[in-house]
């Protein structure tokens, strides 16, 4: 499959993979994508012509999705939490799963402290094509939820620097304000990179937070992209991956919630 042929196809096989929600079948698609399933690099990777935007943001906004469920596991809740309000904002993406992770962003922001995006998605959830379907264990506590009137604001972010002009960014933003640019996603954490604490997995050469990767390979855990092993990786330049990706793989924001 190229560039020009059948990129439709492309984007209807990555949100089918939304759908699924299967870590193995994310993986697949990711290897595909960069021409590791049939050792026939995809013209784009060939040609390092920059991926369509529609498909970047279907493959990052899946990834985010797909982690929450690993950082629950090592409870970081709060960044489970981020993760999830950041799907929220793309909802629409996962038309098969509105009720089961609108549901889920209000248990887990609201265990993490973010009280004005769980009522954001319980508000969500009481939408007639909703209600209906909403797990009984949960319901009466997502309409506590939308009665309450007292307003609530959110923790803010953490700002670390951006990586093109170390102006502060909230860690979950993909774009500097400053200076106008696409910030790359950490693979493990979802948070933007940074350049003081940088590394790429050694498979499928995503970029990720050196210390999450360590973290990772302490448990025993594969790469969360691309289930490799993570035994090789070592610390990375941020800068030369940077201008690497402005022509080639530049990773896109999504709409945050």
């Amino acid at each position: 499959m190229t560039c020009g042929e059948n990129h439709e196809s492309l984007i209807l096989a990555i949100e089918a993979v939304a759908a699924a929600g299967d870590n193995k079948l994310t993986a697949r698609l990711t290897d595909y994508l960069m021409g590791e399933v049939d050792g026939i690099p995809k013209e784009l990777v060939a040609k390092s012509i920059k991926l369509p935007n529609e498909m970047q943001s279907s493959l990052m906004i899946i990834h985010s999705y797909l982690i929450v469920k690993s950082l629950l596991r090592r409870n970081e809740t709060l960044r489970a939490a981020r993760m999830l309000t950041r799907v929220m904002g793309n909802i629409s993406r996962f038309p098969a799963h509105v009720v089961p992770i609108l549901t889920s962003t209000v248990v887990v922001c609201s265990k993490a402290g973010l009280k004005a995006a769980a009522h954001r998605a319980a508000v969500m959830l009481m939408q007639p094509e909703y209600r209906q379907k909403i797990d009984a264990k949960y319901k009466k506590k997502i309409e506590l939820f939308v009665r309450r009137t007292d307003k609530v604001d959110d923790v803010e972010e953490s700002r670390p620097p951006c990586p093109h002009c170390s102006y502060p960014v909230p860690e979950t933003i993909l774009a500097c304000d400053n200076c106008k640019s696409t910030i790359p996603y950490c693979i493990v954490t979802g948070r933007h990179i940074v350049d003081s604490d940088f590394a790429q997995c050694p498979s499928c050469n995503f970029p990720a937070y050196y210390s999450e990767l360590k973290k990772l390979l302490a448990l025993n855990e594969m790469c969360p992209m691309c289930s490799s092993p993570l035994n090789d990786t070592i610390p990375g330049d941020a800068s030369a991956y940077l201008n690497s990706s402005k022509s080639n793989h530049e990773q896109m924001p999504m709409k945050s919630s």
